[in-house]
């Protein structure tokens, strides 16, 4: 391959730029919300932003953005293979034979004693 070729696949460097900064962004975001009172809706906040960081470096920083087709197979399959095993342990789990508990000894009294 080329050096223009190359070139031509690679993102601009303005790309890059635009990338940092929306990081950057995201973490002053998830530095601000870690100080704001939200309640239940602190961990899908911060696991939202985290993905979203996630994302934008392994598409642009590691160039996944430029094999589509090669990165859907393998997420499809990685997809396939979670969705298999969290149904084969949900089949475990209904289809389970559970035993009754214990026979629990009788209280005793504090005056028995």
């Amino acid at each position: 391959m080329t050096r223009a070729a190359t070139a031509e696949t690679h993102a601009s460097t303005g790309r890059y730029v635009a990338v940092w900064a929306a990081l950057v962004g995201l973490t002053l975001l998830s530095f601000l919300l870690s100080r704001a009172p939200l309640g239940a809706a602190e961990l899908p906040a911060a696991l939202a932003i985290a993905a979203a960081k996630t994302a934008l470096v392994l598409l642009f920083f590691m160039h996944l953005i430029e094999q589509r087709t090669t990165n859907a197979v393998v997420i499809l399959t990685a997809a396939a293979y979670v969705v298999l095993l969290a149904s084969l342990t949900t089949a475990d789990v209904v289809t389970r034979r559970t035993f009754p508990r214990a026979p629990t000894p009788p209280a005793t009294s504090p005056a028995s004693r």
